[in-house]
């Protein structure tokens, strides 16, 4: 957890309250806080950090769907980026889409050469924060990495430490993202809007964090259009993934004043650019 990240975290449950870290946390040479605690001054709630993860749900926070609990599993977050992630656009959107071709498009939509912080929600092992980090140069700002399960943050973490990225990562809900309103210069999810469960709160907490110039970037999966597709895509719903039509997802994004500027689909993956109504 770097020091631009503590200075910007707020408390879940209060948003408009600073979090403060406590005496006696540890620090590397790098300036990481490795280990520590976070309190809020109005709730006096507290919040561990961990070998550089502030966790800010705790024990008591458990998956409500299959979908999500498969995330908490470590050999899931293992597993992710190095079978699955790689090879995933290309076979959804049935045309060779790798990382050489996602990455830059993300950059690009996000313009993260702009000073402030950016987030990658529900960001599993860190994928797009690293591309946002590695885009953004000596750019004023931070980038932070945002995930429900534990497992992909700590596994997020040490794909950030081995690419030499300065990266915090926070284990949060996307429901209750712990940034103030308006302070965020950019916002980025990966295909987990279809997992996440309270999708408008999840879309609600976005528009609230961006700033009035700030930029949300989106890669989501919609309703196939082959009736074998669709009906693969059922049985993923009984596990708690949900696959919209194009025009009720973009009815998502206008329901929680997010004004689509720009969208790209290809096969049953889209990417959006959206921007505060």
């Amino acid at each position: 957890m770097y020091p631009e990240a503590l200075a910007q975290l707020t408390c879940p449950s209060q948003p408009q309250v600073g979090l403060h870290l406590a005496p006696g946390a540890t620090t590397n040479a790098d300036g990481i806080v490795e280990h520590g605690t976070l309190t809020c001054a109005t709730c006096t709630t507290r919040y561990p950090i961990r070998n550089g993860i502030a966790d800010l749900l705790g024990p008591l926070a458990l998956p409500t769907t299959p979908a999500q609990l498969t995330n908490y599993l470590p050999p899931t977050a293992w597993l992710y980026e190095r079978t699955w992630r790689p090879q995933a656009l290309s076979l959804l959107s049935g045309e060779p889409f790798g990382y050489s071709r996602e990455l830059p498009l993300i950059a690009r939509l996000m313009e993260p050469e702009r000073p402030g912080i950016y987030l990658d929600v529900a960001c599993s092992n860190g994928l797009y924060a690293r591309a946002l980090a590695q885009a953004r140069g000596g750019a004023p700002g931070h980038v932070v990495g945002i995930d429900h399960a534990l497992p992909m943050v700590q596994e997020g973490r040490r794909f950030a430490q081995q690419a030499g990225l300065r990266i915090s990562f926070v284990r949060a809900s996307a429901q209750a993202l712990p940034f103030a309103a308006g302070s965020v210069a950019g916002v980025a999810m990966g295909g987990s809007l279809n997992e996440i469960g309270d999708v408008n709160k999840a879309l609600a907490e976005m528009r609230r964090v961006l700033a009035p110039d700030g930029r949300a970037v989106l890669m989501n999966l919609v309703q196939a259009r082959t009736k074998g597709g669709r009906g693969l895509q059922r049985v993923l719903g009984f596990g708690g993934v949900a696959f919209w039509p194009m025009g009720m997802l973009n009815q998502h994004f206008a329901d929680n004043d997010l004004r689509l500027a720009a969208q790209w689909r290809y096969g049953v993956v889209v990417f959006s650019l959206l921007l505060p109504g």
